[in-house]
């Protein structure tokens, strides 16, 4: 004999169109939403891809001292870009897309 057969039986329920019973079932089956289905502004994406990046070498943008490390780079690379503009080295409107790209990238561990 399997346990089954050894279960006692559960006690009859009220009967199907009794008013007092609250029917649960459909409740329990809740749809996921797919992971695809979640929309990342192009901030997002870029701060995902960095942090991708100092994962793979053994980093965090969750750890303090990486961001803070990370924050202080991206403020060299835009003090370079903006001497770049100074001495003509770029065109404005090159000045302008480089610096939102990197002020952008720049936001990457408040995003992670």
């Amino acid at each position: 004999m399997t346990s089954a057969e050894h279960a006692p039986t559960p006690p009859a329920g009220p009967g199907p169109g009794d008013g007092s019973v609250i029917h649960l079932a459909h409740r329990s089956r809740r749809t996921k939403v797919p992971l695809a289905a979640v929309e990342h502004s192009s901030e997002q994406e870029l701060a995902f891809t960095v942090q991708s990046m100092l994962l793979a070498s053994g980093q965090s943008l969750n750890d303090p001292a990486t961001a803070s490390t990370f924050v202080s780079t991206l403020d060299a690379v835009l003090l370079l870009v903006d001497g770049a503009r100074a001495h003509d080295v770029v065109g404005e409107s090159q000045y302008q897309d480089l610096r939102v790209m990197l002020e952008e990238m720049r936001r990457a561990p408040e995003l992670v």
